[in-house]
């Protein structure tokens, strides 16, 4: 089961504003590809996408963009 985490997280995005990256408590994970979106009316949107741990693991990780910026939701790793 996934750990909720609910932690702010600093993401790169792509020019179409999809996340490539991001950075959290230190280390940077890679985005190799966005798996799900969702997004509730004027909610912001909830990604789930496959990454690359900065020490080369693969996971899976749910990360929220709104107007208050980026959050780490879960992380499966």
């Amino acid at each position: 089961m996934p750990q909720l985490y609910d932690e702010p997280i600093r993401a790169e995005t792509t020019a179409a504003g999809t996340p490539a990256a991001f950075h959290w408590r230190g280390s940077k994970m890679q985005v190799r590809s966005v798996l799900a979106v969702w997004q509730a009316p004027g909610e912001g949107r909830l990604y789930r996408v496959g990454v690359t741990t900065a020490g080369g693991e693969p996971g899976i990780a749910e990360i929220a963009g709104g107007t208050d910026g980026w959050r780490l939701r879960h992380l499966w790793t």
